[in-house]
């Protein structure tokens, strides 16, 4: 054959190889017929295509000519780090250019290949790289028996390259597109499904056969998950290879290999899971037996949902690589989504009749309780009172509402209220008779209705009983806790005839109790509903009360047991109240603390007094520690740490002379919380002081962990020293604490040389009270300091500003 017939020879193999790519539905198909037509080039001793699957190494998806039962079985490294990769395929891949040798037999770069060309006649061979978006992603070996290759052969084989890789994309966007079109046309198909569908079997099977799509997948399936099993259940299958999919065996459990697959995957992550190359996936390795005897090359697994639950997948296997694009896995997902609604509308009539029941129970019952709830305690309070109209009976309303709860809510999270309030639930109806009914209104507001309840006597034991149920320690995040609770008690018919009568006038019975020192019952009276109306209209001047400048300090001063000099002086807030007059903080700050407002009027409080400080050292007094309590509220504050830094920058106020006193009640509400806020208030270098000590729970163990400096003893006991023996004990016994600490002891509310004799005598270190001075304006507070000695500061002297505790001499 002369050159002019070899080349004319050749361009027609070039021509039936491009032409392929327009003739082709597959991948394997196109390049069967490409390297088919490349026998006609002439010398030809076979040809073989090989793809990438992902990894280092190429397999063969093509192969034609004598060699092709050799060819078949050649995987080719690409990986320049082998000695194989280094050769004239690798080199070819790599750099996505040809690369041929004139002379196999010799040639290094095909090492690997000269048994086969010696067995084979093969005198030259051509590397052609498959490039697809310019990345190559196969390789085509050409090889000749004879002397063939020269400039001409190598621009026709170049040409074949182009050739190649643009029949190759026509053939993927044809067959994409038409891949999407069938899928639209299968969406739409299963819509139809699942309207006429009479079961979930009908449902599954006839969508599995539709989402095959003629053929483009191999196989669909579904998988349910079984009940009290891992394992998941194929209940439809679908396609031509759907015998072989059988074998799948399916589970959600990632430690089973089982449950290492997409479908595993994709169950428990909720998320679609694909593989484009099976064989090239190691998440797989397990089912590779599985898929060489299925023909399965690449696979997604789609979750159907149902309630936001996985309930099972919708699994797609494909005989072909790369076949899962984004535009058809979305419309897969919204196959998968219309399988899911499927179940849900399959179940919508059960669920509904289960729903009815529930929408039933939750209008008359509290769901975290299962208490009646408001609506159900209406109508069981109406009922009630009707029966005793009828014969003349009587009827007791408790409304209890437990105290501080928000700070338990606040520090100790909503899992741990609710769980609180579970049991309180619970602790109110064993409390009770089988009768009576006990219903929740919401938060932390429960009501009792005590039918025909006996005397006065015996309603008023009752609240007590329940009050002692109320306030058994309990556990909650391993630590035990007490919570109070306020009851207000009112009466049909002496309080009212009606439900609405009766709910309101024991509400206000209850907030009585609360203003009176919480953890108590009060029964409605006429000076109750007095005091609640005074109490909201306190509320709205206290809004008021800030921004009209109305609050003022008045200033105690401690003295030294031992040397009779000033220590420290204890800062009192006072509300000047245009309508009401002078108020002391018994009667504003728990409408404070209730509302909120504590957080303002307690910055006010810590600046003023700061501010004080610095206007005494600037009149030429030695420097007093100013010691402020903070209220529960203000404890629990996330930004109180940032108020007192800004307040001592701008005041210029030193720490060293700051002292922050806290209640033990307080501290034993969070622990742990409590610990960490005090000691960051101890890092900047200011004084921490235990006020009211002796009236909470702590113990020893927890005293020793709290970074306090000061012990402030509660006036309850010094009240009726030196008679009372047991207050003598107590407060012999905090002073030894003390001491044995290393801390300092105050005692608060000294009002009589007895009282001041018995503290001197068992070592305590100060005292305040009006022996020594009342409260007084920091005008007068200058005066008696220019008439006493003031200690030096290294005796720990302070100033507090008291939010809570009984109106007594300390509030006046």
């Amino acid at each position: 054959m002369t050159a002019s017939e070899q080349l004319l020879g050749m361009f027609a193999a070039l021509n039936k190889a491009t032409e392929a790519g327009l003739c082709s539905s597959s991948d394997v198909e196109f390049h069967q017929r490409v390297c088919d037509a490349i026998l006609h080039l002439g010398n030809v001793r076979g040809a073989a295509i090989f793809v990438s699957d992902d990894t280092t190494w190429l397999r063969v998806s093509a192969a034609a000519g004598p060699l092709v039962q050799r060819l078949a079985e050649l995987r080719l490294p690409t990986d320049p780090a082998s000695a194989q990769g280094q050769e004239l395929g690798g080199r070819a891949f790599r750099t996505a250019q040809l690369h041929y040798s004139k002379d196999v037999l010799t040639d290094p770069l095909m090492r690997s290949w000269w048994e086969l060309a010696e067995g084979e006649a093969i005198r030259e061979a051509a590397a052609l790289p498959l490039v697809q978006g310019n990345q190559p992603h196969g390789l085509m070996f050409v090889f000749f028996a004879e002397e063939t290759i020269d400039s001409d052969v190598v621009r026709l084989l170049n040409i074949l390259i182009e050739n190649i890789s643009a029949g190759a994309e026509v053939l993927r966007r044809d067959r994409q597109k038409s891949r999407l079109a069938q899928m639209y046309s299968a969406l739409s198909a299963i819509g139809g499904i699942i309207m006429r569908a009479q079961s979930r079997i009908e449902l599954f099977q006839r969508a599995c056969e539709t989402a095959v799509l003629d053929g483009i997948f191999a196989a669909t399936m579904i998988a349910l998950a079984k009940p009290d099993s891992d394992l998941l259940e194929v209940v439809a299958m679908g396609g031509p290879e759907r015998e072989a999919a059988v074998a799948f065996r399916l589970s959600v459990d990632p430690e089973r290999p089982e449950g290492r697959g997409l479908a595993g995957m994709a169950f428990r992550s909720r998320q679609p899971c694909i593989s484009n190359d099976y064989f090239a996936d190691a998440r797989l390795t397990y089912f590779y037996e599985i898929f060489r005897k299925g023909g399965a090359r690449s696979g997604a697994a789609f979750p159907l949902i149902k309630g936001g639950k996985s309930i099972g997948v919708l699994i797609f296997l494909s005989a072909e690589v790369g076949t899962f694009q984004p535009d058809l896995n979305a419309l897969l997902q919204k196959l998968a989504d219309n399988v899911s609604f499927a179940l849900e509308n399959f179940d919508r009539a059960e669920e509904k009749a289960k729903a009815d029941e529930q929408v039933k129970y939750l209008a008359a019952y509290d769901s975290l309780t299962g208490l009646p709830n408001r609506s159900s305690f209406t109508q069981l309070l109406n009922s009630t009172l009707v029966a005793a109209r009828r014969c003349r009976g009587k009827v007791a309303l408790f409304f209890i509402d437990l105290d501080r709860f928000k700070i338990i809510n606040d520090t100790l999270g909503h899992a741990e209220g609710d769980a609180l309030l579970v049991e309180i639930a619970r602790r109110l109806r064993q409390a009770l008779r089988e009768e009576d009914v006990v219903a929740r209104l919401g938060g932390d507001e429960f009501v009792v209705i005590l039918p025909e309840p006996g005397r006065k006597a015996d309603i008023n034991r009752i609240a007590h009983k329940l009050l002692s149920a109320v306030m058994r320690p309990m556990l909650l995040k391993g630590q035990e806790c007490r919570v109070t609770a306020s009851i207000g008690v009112s009466l049909y018919p002496d309080d009212g005839r009606d439900e609405q009568s009766l709910v309101k006038r024991a509400d206000l019975a209850m907030y009585l109790a609360k203003e009176e020192g919480k953890n108590d019952v009060r029964f409605f009276s006429k000076r109750a509903n007095t005091q609640s109306i005074e109490r909201l209209v306190m509320e709205s001047n206290l809004r008021k009360a800030l921004e009209r400048n109305e609050f003022t300090l008045h200033y105690q001063p401690k003295i030294n047991l031992r040397t009779g000099q000033i220590t420290g002086i204890e800062a009192l807030i006072r509300w000047s109240q245009p309508d009401l007059g002078l108020l002391p903080p018994a009667q504003f700050i728990p409408v404070a603390e209730e509302t909120g407002l504590i957080i303002p009027i307690g910055k006010w409080v810590i600046k003023t007094a700061c501010e004080q400080h610095m206007n005494w050292r600037n009149e030429g007094f030695p420097p007093v520690r100013m010691a402020i309590n903070l209220s529960p509220r203000q404890f629990q504050y996330e930004l109180l740490l940032q108020d007192i830094d800004e307040i001592l920058t701008r005041t210029g106020m030193d720490p060293e002379f700051l002292e922050l006193e806290v209640t033990e009640t307080m501290v034993m509400q969070n622990v742990d919380q409590a610990i960490k806020v005090l000691s960051a208030i101890k890092r900047r270098g200011i004084h921490i002081a235990m006020d009211d000590f002796g009236t909470g729970y702590s113990s020893m163990s927890l005293i020793k962990r709290f970074p306090i400096d000061t012990l402030k003893i509660d006036r309850a006991f010094i009240r009726e020293l030196p008679q009372d023996k047991e207050d003598r004990a107590i407060t012999d016994a905090i002073i030894n604490l003390g001491r044995a600490l290393g801390l300092r002891v105050v005692a608060e509310g000294v009002e009589n040389d007895e009282q001041e004799v018995f503290l001197r005598d068992h070592a305590c270190d100060e005292m305040q009270g009006y022996l020594f001075s009342r409260p007084i304006p920091p005008e007068e507070i200058s005066i008696l300091l220019e008439q006493r000695a003031i200690a030096s500061p290294n005796l720990q002297p302070e100033a507090c500003v008291d939010f809570t505790g009984p109106m007594t001499e300390k509030h006046v």
